[in-house]
């Protein structure tokens, strides 16, 4: 008995909510707010992640070129001493 409750109940509620969907657009844009809010976050930390990584890779990238410079410049000794 009770778990025929509670069985229509939630299919009551599910075509409740599925028609409000539908027929309301405010309802709609209701319920769709947050993810909205979150895609604007995400897109938010993702442009400022990508400039801090930027900035870093270059800062990176020069700093691995001469490292590769001084350990071609070694290698080039040690072959020329053998």
């Amino acid at each position: 008995m009770i778990s025929n409750l509670i069985v229509f109940s939630t299919l009551f509620l599910g075509v409740l909510f599925t028609l409000l969907y539908i027929i309301r657009p405010e309802f709609r844009a209701r319920v769709e707010q947050p993810k909205y809010a979150f895609l604007q976050q995400l897109s938010m930390y993702d442009k400022s992640t990508s400039a801090e990584r930027h900035g870093v890779e270059s800062e990176n990238c020069t700093e691995n070129k001469s490292e590769d410079n001084g350990k071609d410049g070694n290698e080039n000794d040690s072959k020329k001493s053998q």
